[in-house]
């Protein structure tokens, strides 16, 4: 019988029980006995379990029972599944190399055959790398049998064969490896196991336009991480029938291990000639492993609204996220944001996984992707990103009868402090920072940092080429101040708004541009205080938009990757947009003070 005193909210194993003894010891009958010995202990202790595992058994199946709340991947996936998504699958690592062959005599033309294996280490582990067609190569008119632009696929080449049983109800074609690359899911239909007859399948992502003699596959996820080949009913698809066998050839990628490959070797037997010459165009990118559970759990919602059609920022985000599991950041804009507008367009600026940038390959890989799936009007169009850098300067004083910490110590808490803020609020497309939260971020690196003066440069470097007239158009995204230098042509604060790393120009050493306060650029060579003007127009400054000009640079030499131009911004609140990431430069200049209270 139901009673009242008995809590139905517990799920605490001593908490059910302790309520079982409340419960017994209100009982006439029962109020003598000792609850707590052994026989009746032992009983009650059963009780107390079966009820707690009722309470999480009912607990996770309602949990599992939605998408948000789910904890298994299968059940994530189950729940996608009737959203009509498909979680991206691994990703093979993508190479570009030119290959030329050179033969003994002079055939009239030589053929590589698909899936010719091509070697390679990254960090002491060997890969595998393929073509994914059959390539046939003619001699040219220097008498060479060289492929440019070759593209080489990361992954160990499975063949799996299914014979079809129609008697059998449950049957099922499921991938044996989790690590396929469904993007390289290759079927034949064979007639027979006896009759090699066989047709060609291709993968369909939605049922239009098809009929009962579409020679067409469907992808679906199946469990533990694996996927499953269906195919038609006879009514949507062709429906295969008793005997067919199916052959499923496929790569099984090693995801992101492989990136950065950028030396190979020809299998061996793969072709009938040993004198061959590879020269790598692009290093290997791309790899990528299956999507995370949390991804799931927001695209596959987001992806029943968009179809597989783009219309919509949104749209274009959710699906390449979908389908480029190496896209590190992305933001897409109107092509009339440009400068100078682009209409008609829609930009698409990625950065991917473990690089700096896209390069061409993959670029053509995404254009491709959206064509397909874009309004006819619409032309999508990649481009790289712009790494606009924050440079940190912030003197900190702390108290040292607060702490055993010494000035390392305070220094280390202090960067590890600015490191998390920039992961968390910059280093990605369209971000935010507001100097007050780095301020207060700083302030809480130890309870004994008594305040800090932090101050924000924007950076970005440019690369000229030595001895050569170069021109270069910044984007630093935010208004930069403006100030008028004194009459010696020093400023104030010892430098200018704009200002430049060192470089040699023409015969002159430690030279640098700078802006005059004015919107003019120069170059200028600065000593014991004085400043000498060299070259009196070497750009221009827009401070209100940001933007600086740098026209006709000619440099004899510079140290480093490049050259490094640095803006004073006006505003505390920096931004990005565009094509622009706003990035931490990871080089604080960190002056530790101590300051007795």
């Amino acid at each position: 019988m139901a009673n009242s005193a008995l809590s139905v909210a517990n799920i605490d194993f001593t908490d059910i029980k302790n309520d079982l003894k409340l419960y017994l010891t209100s009982q006439d009958r029962l109020k003598d006995f000792d609850f707590s010995g052994s026989n009746m202990n032992v009983m009650l202790d059963i009780l107390s379990y079966n009820t707690y595992m009722q309470n999480f058994y009912l607990n996770m199946v309602a949990a599992e029972g939605f998408i948000d709340s789910a904890q298994l991947r299968d059940s994530v996936v189950s729940h996608a599944k009737t959203l009509n998504y498909l979680p991206s699958s691994y990703s093979s690592s993508k190479a570009q190399i030119d290959f030329e062959i050179l033969p003994a005599n002079t055939p009239a033309n030589i053929t590589i055959p698909k899936y010719t294996s091509f070697t390679t280490q990254v960090d002491s582990n060997t890969y595998t790398f393929s073509t994914d067609e059959r390539i046939t190569v003619s001699v040219d008119t220097d008498g060479r049998y060289i492929i440019e632009d070759l593209d080489l696929y990361e992954g160990e080449i499975v063949y799996e064969y299914y014979t079809i049983n129609t008697s059998n109800t449950s049957q099922r074609v499921v991938l044996s490896n989790k690590e396929v690359d469904t993007s390289s899911i290759d079927i034949k239909v064979l007639t027979s196991s006896t009759d090699t007859t066989n047709a060609a399948y291709t993968h369909s992502l939605s049922t239009i336009g098809l009929d009962s003699s579409s020679n067409v596959y469907f992808i679906v996820p199946a469990e533990n991480e694996k996927y499953e080949i269906q195919f038609g009913d006879g009514v949507v698809g062709r429906k295969l029938i008793n005997g067919n066998v199916v052959e499923v050839v496929y790569r099984k990628s090693s995801g992101e291990l492989p990136n950065g490959a950028n030396s190979f070797t020809i299998g061996t037997n793969d072709i009938p000639y040993n004198n061959t010459d590879i020269t790598v165009v692009s290093n290997a990118k791309g790899g990528g492993n299956a999507e995370t559970i949390e991804n799931i759990k927001i695209n596959a919602p987001r992806s029943i609204s968009i179809q597989d059609r783009t219309v919509t920022v949104g749209d274009y985000k959710t699906l390449l996220l979908q389908n480029f599991n190496d896209i590190e950041t992305l933001h897409v804009y109107g092509g009339e944001q440009q400068t100078p507008p682009e209409f008609g367009k829609v930009i698409i600026s990625v950065d991917l996984k473990n690089a700096d940038g896209i390069p061409d390959s993959r670029k053509k890989d995404i254009e491709d992707f959206l064509r397909l799936r874009s309004p006819l009007a619409t032309v999508p169009k990649v481009v790289d990103p712009e790494f606009l850098f924050l440079n940190i300067n912030s003197d900190v004083r702390y108290d040292p009868n607060l702490t055993t910490k010494s000035d390392l110590d305070i220094k280390s808490l202090v960067i590890d402090k600015i490191q998390s803020f920039a992961n968390t609020n910059i280093n990605k497309f369209a971000s935010t920072l507001r100097k007050s939260q780095l301020v207060r971020n700083i302030d809480d690196s130890d309870s004994s940092i008594l305040n800090n003066d932090t101050s924000l440069l924007l950076q970005k470097v440019i690369v000229p080429t030595i001895d050569t007239s170069d021109s270069f158009v910044l984007d630093f995204n935010n208004q930069i101040l403006q100030e008028i230098p004194q009459a010696d042509s020093t400023f104030v604060d010892g430098s200018a708004p704009v200002t430049s790393t060192q470089f040699t120009f023409k015969t002159l050493t430690q030279c640098s541009l700078r802006d005059d306060g004015q919107g003019t650029l120069q170059i200028v060579k600065q000593s014991n205080g004085a400043v000498q003007i060299i070259e009196p127009n070497a750009g221009t400054v827009n401070y209100e938009n940001g933007m600086v000009n740098v026209n006709g640079l000619n440099v004899s030499s510079y140290t480093g990757a490049g050259i490094t131009i640095s803006a004073n911004p006006v505003s505390s609140t920096l931004r990005s947009d565009k094509n622009i990431i706003l990035s931490y430069n990871n080089t604080p200049q960190i002056n530790i003070i101590q300051e007795r209270v």
